[in-house]
């Protein structure tokens, strides 16, 4: 059999579907036509939608092939983070990343990271942005929130976050949001695979003035970077990049408050925005 060419999963929500479709089924050794038949569908059906020819609708049937290639979920995030297509496509290949991450590295200068944002922080944050309208902002905000169902899994990634103190200064969305975000902050410290850091303002960090980053390890042991920018993020895996990520990540972890401290430094922020 000739082998199937394979979609390029930035072109559309619909094309990233199919993409992620078709690697989460070959993972578990299942034919198109074998888990069209799990589901009542025609393997050529399977095929179209791996293809990238349409974006399912129906949530059903998405939760149906995710059953059937017992991926715990994964399949229905990938789906919903395509159909509220809140996220640009150069931010695609992150998202792959993230989604088979097994850790995440983040270090955030500026804003809290989006994985950990409350909906009303990450719209404070999307409003800041010239140009998005409306539409625009609330579907940038479900995508985020949705990227967040990764904490909810059987088997979540482990994520370190470092955060510079002056996040917790900057009065995003105002008094109320800011204190409902670090109460989330302190509600997600709880999960056992989530640690926060908090670099204090007195800590003369000079190797976290470059800007924000994440690190994901994904299965295999490979790593994949994502670095802000005023623009487009920079996506890249380059080895040398990586590597001057990673020494600068350690870097700045050597000027972190520990686990305990750097809860406590968030509580004594949260009072700080309810007075």
């Amino acid at each position: 059999m000739p082998r199937q060419p394979t979609t390029n999963p930035e072109t559309s929500p619909a094309a990233r579907f199919g993409f992620e479709l078709r690697r989460l089924r070959q993972e578990v050794r299942v034919t198109q036509s074998e888990l069209g038949r799990r589901i009542g569908y025609t393997g050529a059906a399977m095929g179209a939608i791996e293809r990238g020819l349409r974006l399912p609708q129906q949530r059903g049937f998405v939760e149906q092939c995710d059953a059937a290639l017992g991926v715990n979920g994964a399949l229905l995030q990938v789906w919903e983070l395509c159909r509220s297509d809140g996220n640009q496509r150069w931010f695609y290949p992150w998202l792959e990343a993230e989604q088979q991450a097994v850790t995440l590295r983040t270090w955030q200068p500026n804003l809290v990271p989006g994985l950990l944002q409350t909906a009303d922080y990450a719209r404070a944050v999307f409003l800041g942005r010239p140009g998005m309208s409306r539409e625009e902002i609330d579907k940038a905000v479900e995508a985020r929130l949705d990227r967040q169902a990764l904490f909810s899994r059987k088997h979540p990634p482990v994520m370190w976050a470092v955060l510079d103190e002056g996040v917790f200064q900057r009065p995003i969305g105002g008094p109320a949001v800011m204190e409902e975000q670090l109460k989330q902050l302190l509600t997600m410290a709880e999960h056992p695979c989530i640690t926060l850091q908090v670099v204090p303002l007195s800590a003369p960090c000079t190797a976290g003035l470059l800007g924000g980053f994440i690190l994901a390890q994904v299965q295999g042991g490979r790593e994949v970077v994502y670095l802000d920018s005023a623009g487009k993020g920079q996506v890249t895996a380059q080895p040398r990049e990586v590597r001057d990520i990673q020494i600068r990540y350690e870097a700045i972890r050597t000027s972190a408050l520990p686990n305990d401290g750097s809860l406590n430094r968030i509580k004594e922020w949260v009072q700080k925005w309810t007075t």
